[in-house]
């Protein structure tokens, strides 16, 4: 019985140190129309359900923050503050990076209306998630790398206005 115990809080200790995470990303913002790339970089911090903060040292001082349903961004001198609750847009953004990073990869395609398909690839998964209605704003599609842990390793983020951001975790 005692070994039980001890396993069960492996377990949990376990689970709740996959919820949470510390690292850093490169981004990489690809201009469709132009093909002009511009690159940054900085730490990550999650932890679940709903608390994410990029905070980029190159350039310093941007943020992008998700606080439970406020979103708080300054980017290369625009900020904003956004009450999600209010701003359904916005909240499918929000949602959509939260749910990546968790692995629910099927909740972001019934949320954005969108097709998933998911390949296994050495040492993970990859996830191609392509909406199917044009929308004026928002994603049109993400990509989402996976290691064999299911921790997330690569996002690409595809927005209607032909931007693409690649994250790149480590």
């Amino acid at each position: 019985m005692k070994k039980l115990l001890v396993f069960a809080l492996m377990l949990i200790g376990l689970s709740a140190a996959a919820q949470n995470f510390e690292g850093t990303f490169v981004q990489t913002k690809t201009l469709k129309v132009s093909g002009k790339t511009i690159k940054s970089e900085g730490t990550i911090s999650y932890t679940a359900p709903d608390q994410l903060a990029m905070l980029y040292t190159k350039p310093d001082g941007d943020y992008f923050i998700i606080d439970g349903p406020i979103v708080r961004m300054d980017m290369r001198g625009v900020t904003a503050d956004v009450n999600t609750s209010g701003n359904k847009a916005v909240q499918a953004q929000r949602n959509a990076i939260l749910y990546g990073i968790q692995g629910k990869y099927e909740d972001i395609a019934k949320d954005l209306d969108a097709d998933c398909t998911v390949t296994s690839v050495k040492g993970g998964k990859h996830v191609v998630i392509k909406v199917r209605k044009t929308m004026p704003k928002g994603y049109s599609g993400m990509q989402l790398d996976y290691n064999r842990n299911g921790r997330i390793t690569r996002m690409v983020l595809e927005e209607f206005g032909g931007i693409s951001t690649e994250y790149i975790l480590k």
